[in-house]
């Protein structure tokens, strides 16, 4: 029931009524955590942390509003965020108690000693199901230990969620077992994620695999001058404001991008994986997604997702939109078209993706949940803005601007994907004519 009230509001564009609602008599964890989104959305932080802290005292067992309630603590106190997580209970808690302590506090003994607490509690008989977090803690695990062990286990779960330095990493213990094709193999699934990607060129050229994947790799369209911002790790703590003004007062002249989903990140409005289950109808239409589908079938993540991803479109869009959505797709398929799903369920329904930046990959990122107004708010000191989303495969796409922005012109000199949103933390570029 309270899905199909959102679903109604969204549907006459009145989904802030329906926050303000959950708001003012939150009856479910999910009302409450949208009612605390809608005031946090709004500007009014004390009143979002006045009603996660009235719920928490009454409802102490309701995940996604402790989540929300400790990004609120993460920008204040972060010490406070800690403390909701101590102890912990069971091992998500641990996974978020060890992200805290290591990526927010920097205690990273303290935060890489509750990743192992919780490595030692996973259940392998179900390691590949998204709502157990073997994958996130194997990968952290390796990270701080680059065990090859680790490494080899990771990859058996998950390869999809490896950076480039794990795929050279991991094709180099199958090129010394002398298993080249696997290696080829594993080095070529990197290229058509990162294309042209460096890194994996030197380890291709070291193993003498001769010429290199035919994967186009995109150019940019206009003669433009790109300058990449590096951020270091832009959190749910982090003030993007003050960044934005601090690159404008750098480049006055150019359009500052954000990708979309570090703007989702740096807003806190993420769906935590371990704080929610997909309902009965996400998990009846999301074999009907096509997320198990692609070239990369057998990369395990895609058919698991699909169910929270649904579950993801049912809570931004709305169920009805979604089966509206479900009934274009049968029609696509009927005339050949595709892209007819996510025409109807919206812009902020399908930027809605998983993550690999740690600590970011234990959740879907959304899109930003009012992009216009997050536009307008950080361009008030006369910033020139676009939110963007960009990747090596599909190129670019502009979610939203500030007014006066040539976004056909900027599309073009996005197309190769100038920014780096994993290690190279560089998840802002400038863009300037030449």
């Amino acid at each position: 029931m309270i899905y199909a009230i959102a679903s109604l509001c969204d549907w006459f564009g009145a989904k802030r009524v329906a926050m303000r609602l959950f708001a003012a008599a939150p009856r479910s964890d999910y009302a409450a955590w949208w009612g605390a989104v809608g005031l946090m959305q709004s500007g009014k932080d004390e009143e979002a942390l006045g009603l996660l802290t009235r719920v928490r005292a009454v409802h102490p067992e309701w995940k996604r509003t402790k989540r929300l309630l400790a990004t609120l603590y993460l920008r204040r106190d972060p010490e406070k965020a800690v403390q909701l997580y101590s102890p912990p209970m069971g091992i998500w808690e641990e996974v978020f108690l060890g992200d805290l302590l290591y990526f927010f506090l920097h205690r990273e003994n303290e935060g890489a000693q509750w990743w192992r607490t919780a490595y030692a509690r996973v259940d392998w008989k179900s390691a590949r199901e998204l709502d157990n977090p073997a994958r996130l803690l194997l990968k952290r695990l390796c990270r701080i230990t680059s065990d090859p062990v680790l490494l080899e286990r990771f990859a058996e779960l998950d390869t999809d969620n490896f950076r480039q330095q794990d795929i050279v990493a991991y094709a180099g213990i199958l090129a010394s077992r002398g298993e080249l094709d696997k290696a080829r193999e594993m080095l070529d699934r990197g290229f058509y994620l990162y294309r042209g990607d460096p890194v994996l060129t030197a380890c291709w050229e070291r193993l003498g695999f001769g010429q290199l994947p035919p994967y186009k790799v995109k150019a940019s369209g206009t003669a433009s001058v790109r300058h990449n911002v590096c951020t270091g790790l832009l959190t749910e703590a982090s003030d993007l404001s003050s960044i934005v003004d601090r690159v404008h007062q750098e480049h006055p002249t150019g359009v500052v991008t954000i990708a979309s989903s570090v703007m989702t990140m740096c807003e806190g409005t993420l769906m935590w994986v371990g704080t929610f289950k997909p309902s009965r109808l996400a998990r009846f239409l999301g074999p009907y997604t096509g997320h198990g589908g692609g070239t990369f079938i057998h990369w395990y993540t895609y058919p698991m997702e699909a169910a929270w991803k649904v579950q993801a479109y049912i809570e931004l869009a709305g169920t009805f939109r979604v089966l509206l959505g479900a009934g274009a797709t049968v029609l696509g398929k009927l005339f050949h078209r595709k892209g007819w799903f996510y025409a109807v369920v919206g812009p902020m329904a399908k930027a809605v993706d998983s993550d690999k930046v740690m600590p970011y990959d234990a959740c879907l990122v959304p899109g930003p949940l009012d992009v216009e107004t997050s536009v307008a708010t950080l361009a008030r000191k006369g910033a020139r803005i676009s939110v963007v989303d960009v990747n090596d495969v599909f190129g670019a796409e502009i979610v939203a601007s500030t007014e006066g922005v040539d976004e056909d012109w900027l599309r073009r000199s996005l197309e190769d994907n100038p920014a780096g949103n994993d290690d190279s933390m560089t998840p802002i570029v400038v863009v300037m004519p030449e």
